[in-house]
């Protein structure tokens, strides 16, 4: 650093015999920086820093998810219409089967608590084709609820696995 503040300042002999106050106050503001650790105290030591925070403790939430079945049994309801597909499970949260009207389609579990689960319908591109939200109350092996459908439809549904 002193030849850094060498070549931007003329040095003289009184420059080098100054206390370290004062070389300190010269090395400042000559090169733009400064070297070393800033946060040291005059005696040299670090500031101590204060514990982290170990904030609140948290416990685990009441409606966590469970564990996914390998298929789910689902009949939809729909005035008077009942379909239904048998959804294998085909890796980390996603579902796929063929509806009992033909339709190849794909379900991905949003949620799936002790007592609930929600799930998103996607049809493969097909005439008539839809997307869908399936949300319902679920004990135990078996879960019931209402689908909200892409083509206005609102149908009831129930499940089992």
């Amino acid at each position: 650093m002193l030849t850094a503040a060498m070549s931007c300042r003329h040095a003289s002999a009184q420059n080098f015999s100054a206390p370290a106050q004062s070389i300190r106050a010269a090395e400042a503001g000559s090169v733009g920086g400064s070297v070393g650790k800033r946060d040291k105290t005059l005696s040299g030591e670090e500031p101590r820093s204060p514990a982290p925070d170990a904030g609140p403790s948290r416990s685990a939430p009441a409606n966590r998810d469970e564990a996914l079945p390998s298929a789910i049994q689902l009949a939809e309801h729909w005035h008077g219409l009942n379909y239904t597909i048998t959804l294998r499970h085909v890796g980390g949260r996603n579902y796929g089967g063929t509806w009992s009207h033909g339709y190849v389609t794909k379900f991905t579990v949003t949620s799936f608590t002790a007592n609930s689960i929600k799930m998103e319908r996607t049809d493969n591109p097909a005439f008539g084709a839809c997307t869908g939200s399936y949300t319902g109350s679920r004990t135990g092996n078996r879960a019931n609820g209402e689908a909200s459908i892409s083509n206005g439809a609102t149908s009831t549904w129930d499940a089992s696995w």
